[in-house]
């Protein structure tokens, strides 16, 4: 994380280089933390503002259907008596 002071003679450039260089920019004004430059992330796969498919199968068996779970509910359940 690199820490720089705004000034008018900070460029656009310059920030997106160190953000780039560092992986972390936090501007300061007297010193004072005001905001945080962070680059994107350039996989081949990802474009800003467009979302990415969801990868089936990341946590086979993290849950089961159980057989009744189309059933209805018991009236216990819904008169709070479960």
């Amino acid at each position: 994380m690199k820490r720089m002071e705004v000034t008018e003679k900070t460029s656009l450039k310059e920030l997106v280089a160190l953000a780039e260089q560092e992986s972390e920019v936090v501007l300061t004004e007297h010193h004072k933390p005001v905001a945080k430059v962070l680059p994107i992330s350039r996989s081949t796969d990802a474009q800003p503002g467009v979302p990415q498919p969801r990868k089936l199968g990341l946590h086979p068996g993290a849950w089961v259907v159980r057989d009744d779970f189309d059933e209805p509910l018991p009236d216990e359940f819904w008169l709070g008596q479960q």
